[in-house]
């Protein structure tokens, strides 16, 4: 599986950052480029094994699947795996950094053929999602802090 790593600090306390991202899936798609909608989350509140559907844009190359919640440790870790679409694992860590937060995404996840396809390289793929990456951190930080 390929894999994406990102680090951002962010001015608010750990619980607002975190439950900003957990505790409602609906609100990824302020703030991961690419993520055009989520629905039918269950149940409404956050907790392992809840559920939604998703619709990912991934470079012109649109996703539909289904996520399911994996670990859920307030304040420290939210962690969701895509059960349909593309495989992939997304693990949001969190930290007290300072007066702020540190936050750390971890993406793994697997290239389809037919997006491989689309690039000169699987390098080039790659640099294009740390960016995706970096990208999602620093949309995140913008709508929690201000």
């Amino acid at each position: 599986m390929a894999h994406v790593t990102e680090s951002i600090e962010v001015a608010a306390p750990v619980e607002a950052v975190y439950s900003f991202v957990a505790d409602q899936p609906e609100r990824a798609t302020t703030f991961i480029p690419g993520l055009n909608r989520i629905e039918n989350v269950a149940p409404a509140e956050a907790a392992v094994g809840q559920t939604w559907n998703y619709e990912f844009n991934w470079f012109g190359l649109v996703i539909s699947g289904q996520s399911r919640c994996t670990v859920l440790d307030r304040p420290r870790t939210y962690e969701f795996e895509t059960l349909q679409g593309t495989a992939s694992r997304w693990t949001y860590r969190f930290a007290p950094s300072g007066g702020g937060t540190r936050v750390t995404l971890d993406v793994e996840y697997e290239v389809p053929q037919n997006q491989l396809a689309r690039y000169a390289t699987a390098g080039a793929l790659e640099k294009m999602n740390q960016e995706r990456g970096a990208e999602t951190l620093r949309n995140l930080k913008g709508l929690v802090e201000e």
